[in-house]
């Protein structure tokens, strides 16, 4: 294991010996085997000490493998603009990100979780689609950085108190009697990760980054960067157990209310790409739960949402970028009736828009059976907003299909092109693991 991130490491470096060609076959060929060696040589059962303080686990190991993948994928994309720059970037923050989830250290992780902003910065910032991504950009900075504030100061106290900040000795403490106390320590523990996330109140940012940021970066924010809220959120509600039972009630109703109002929302976007982030945050409305009802189901079904959240969003972000390209707009106004030029295309569009919404044989209906489970166990009261969210859950993702393929198309789409096979590539590569991991579902649980 030590020996794959030491070679990672080698190959940031190796990439300004290359033609860019050659470069790319390279890193595909290389983050290939990366993930074939991760899939057939790790216990994955077990806790797997790689280094002194570098740990390893199922959630981390799956985590690990999708972002193997997704940065995978992102170099499938054609790169027409300072391709060793962007390249160097991308597998600089591929290795920040493996650090994050494989140290033991908090403070370690807390350094990995800050540092992964500045390629993610420098992507929007660099790369975006129109001058506002400088607006996103400092959107993205200035939320994170005063969210991760508190944390900061968190971390130090607890190293003054506990003299150390391992997950192992950091567990189930019990800090304060006063209960308001308590409630700062515990809100400011988590402000951090529900920012990042970010769930339902703490959302502003994640639009507007999303539609400025380049093809490459709106699929690393949603399949790679957004997860790393939800494992510190894990990681975090460990320590603050003994009052996590009492105030974990009030993130679940504001996610209730979130999910409902956030799917309303979506039905009245224009912007696809709006309407794609808007639909990922429902999502991680969903894993917040998961996580909040600290039941062993609830790991499993969040755990499952991370792992299909991760292609099935980014898929969704990619058939957006390629009707853009295509169409250079993103409204969905401008691309009705796409049935009659693009007719290939809706069967990736249906394909995507039905796994988004629990259709079997997905991997996403398992998932939903866990959670739904999981929650009427943990109180059957909220049956009636579960049932709310999930319709209209269902309802944007066909009313997003049925609008951009029927319905009579603009003249100026008569010159639209096809589809390279590389595109029908990266969708397949997508598509695969929603689809194929449902056969082997006790590799997860």
């Amino acid at each position: 294991m030590i020996k794959i991130i030491l070679f990672l490491f080698i190959l940031i470096f190796s990439i300004f010996f290359f033609n860019f060609i050659n470069l790319i076959i390279y890193i595909r060929n290389l983050l290939l085997i990366l993930i074939l060696l991760f899939i057939l040589n790790f216990n994955y059962l077990n806790w797997f000490v790689v280094y002194r303080f570098f740990i390893m686990d199922l959630y981390r190991y799956i985590l690990v493998i999708l972002r193997l993948w997704i940065i995978r994928l992102i170099f499938l994309i054609n790169i027409n603009f300072n391709k060793l720059i962007y390249s160097f970037l991308l597998l600089i923050l591929l290795n920040i990100l493996i650090l994050s989830f494989i140290v033991s250290n908090y403070f370690m992780f807390y350094i990995f979780f800050e540092v992964r902003l500045i390629p993610i910065f420098i992507l929007i910032m660099g790369w975006g689609y129109q001058p506002e991504r400088i607006n996103a950009s400092m959107y993205i900075l200035i939320y994170t950085i005063f969210a991760s504030l508190p944390l900061l100061i968190i971390l130090f106290y607890l190293n003054l108190i506990n003299y150390s900040l391992n997950y192992f000795f950091l567990f189930n403490l019990n800090l304060f009697n006063n209960i308001v106390l308590n409630w700062i320590f515990y809100f400011m523990i988590l402000f951090a990760f529900i920012v990042k996330l970010p769930i339902f109140l703490f959302h502003v940012w994640l639009p507007k980054a999303h539609v400025e940021a380049p093809v490459r970066g709106s699929i690393i924010l949603a399949g790679v960067m957004l997860k790393l809220g939800g494992y510190g959120i894990l990681r975090s509600l460990l320590i603050i157990l003994k009052f996590s039972n009492i105030f974990n009630i009030i993130f679940f109703i504001v996610r209730l209310i979130g999910i409902i109002f956030i799917s309303i929302l979506c039905l009245r976007q224009f912007d696809l790409k709006i309407l794609v982030a808007y639909s990922s945050i429902v999502h991680i409305g969903i894993i917040i739960l998961g996580i909040f009802s600290l039941m062993i189901w609830g790991y499993y079904g969040r755990l499952l949402i991370i792992f299909r959240h991760g292609f099935c969003s980014s898929g969704l972000f990619y058939l957006v970028h390629i009707l853009y390209e295509r169409s250079k707009s993103r409204m969905i106004f401008m691309n009705k009736g796409l049935v009659y030029l693009l007719p290939k295309l809706i069967l990736w569009w249906f394909l995507f828009c039905i796994f988004n919404i629990s259709i079997p044989p997905s991997l996403n209906l398992v998932r939903e059976l866990i959670l739904l489970i999981n929650l009427l166990y943990w109180s059957f009261n909220i049956i009636g907003l579960l049932m709310i969210g999930i319709y209209f859950r269902a309802i944007y993702r066909l009313y997003i299909f049925s609008y951009i393929f029927h319905g009579k198309f603009n003249s100026y789409l008569l010159k639209i092109y096809p589809l390279y096979l590389n595109n029908y590539l990266n969708l397949i590569l997508h598509f695969i693991p929603l689809s194929v991991f449902i056969l082997k579902i006790n590799f997860i649980i």
